[in-house]
């Protein structure tokens, strides 16, 4: 597959961008873009996971990602539980969520052959359900503990390396998202349930003649895929204040991703987030400085300029056409 000028220009144009951004950044930016990055990577991953299954965008993804971060709140209010030894308990409450959606939803409407635009509506009620369900939630919480659950934060740990002061969410989110990507890498690659899910997804039809339960790897798919969401929401109140609406808010940076890395390339979604991540973070910041002197209440218009600038130009995905190949059915 040969790349064409607009889609190596787009690519070229990034890859200058961040290069010199990361270049002239003073480092403890450079360690908050990292972790917002490693967030966005991580969300995008899940969210490219479903809709290789559906074919369809999940619109109800980024509040998996809240669910993980309240419930990670609720331990830590309830017992004094560290949010970090709590993202197991996150992964496996946002999966299941994720899977009970997947079975009571969405399987319902396939199996009734829906057709895209009743999935789309459907996964845009299941986002207000949920949305709603939280802020529920929160008021009932707040009454009941006396305390806010809505627009808390995480106080995070630092520690000096040199005249550096680092993060500790910064190397924690780091060390998640490089072990999402080993995990993923070695379950869709190198273990049979993994080739399962690859062929269930590459082509449900065949993978179903050959004795592959696709129900099966399409449950597997959206519990991982909502797990991934969870463990990385448990990051996001470190980095800003967490609302019912805030995994629904971090959407767009998703979407921008997915699209950047192709919305069937589950590695080039990982590649997409650290791109669109460091692109906002570092961008808004630049552009605040003379001679531009940007409101950072611009920032959430970065993404959308990302999205508008693949679509137009690269609309299969910049990083699907330097690799060459695409996780779904190539051109």
């Amino acid at each position: 597959m040969k790349m064409d000028s607009a889609s190596l220009t787009l690519l070229t144009f990034l890859m200058t961008l961040i290069t010199i951004l990361i270049l002239f950044t003073p480092p403890d930016l450079l360690l908050n873009s990292l972790t917002f990055s490693n967030i966005i990577s991580m969300l995008t991953v899940g969210l490219v996971l479903t809709y290789l299954t559906l074919k369809v965008p999940n619109f109800a993804h980024g509040d998996l990602a809240s669910i993980g971060f309240y419930v990670s709140y609720a331990l830590y209010r309830a017992y004094g539980l560290n949010p970090y030894f709590s993202i197991p308990v996150s992964f496996l409450v946002s999966g299941a969520v994720a899977l009970m959606i997947y079975k009571a939803v969405y399987r319902v409407l396939q199996r009734r052959r829906a057709d895209i635009v009743n999935l789309m509506v459907a996964s845009i009620a299941v986002d207000i359900i949920i949305r709603t369900i939280l802020y529920i939630y929160s008021d009932a919480m707040r009454e009941y503990t006396r305390t806010f659950y809505r627009g808390f934060i995480f106080h995070d740990v630092t520690f000096r390396v040199g005249c550096y002061s680092v993060s500790f969410v910064a190397i924690a989110s780091t060390i998640a998202s490089v072990s999402m990507v080993l995990a993923l890498y070695y379950l869709l690659m190198k273990t049979k349930t993994g080739i399962a899910m690859r062929a269930a997804i590459e082509n449900p039809d065949l993978a179903e003649t050959l004795g592959i339960d696709i129900d099966k790897m399409y449950s597997l798919s959206w519990f991982i895929a909502g797990g991934i969401a969870g463990a990385a929401g448990v990051f996001i109140p470190f980095r800003m204040a967490s609302y019912p609406d805030t995994g629904w808010n971090l959407l767009l940076r998703m979407f921008s991703a997915a699209v950047l890395g192709g919305l069937d390339n589950i590695f080039g979604a990982i590649v997409g987030g650290y791109i669109v991540g460091l692109v906002e973070v570092l961008g808004i910041y630049y552009l605040s400085k003379p001679p531009i002197y940007l409101s950072s209440a611009y920032r959430p218009a970065i993404p959308y300029v990302i999205l508008v600038s693949v679509l137009l130009f690269a609309p299969k995905g910049v990083l699907n056409l330097v690799l060459g190949r695409r996780c779904g059915k190539n051109d």
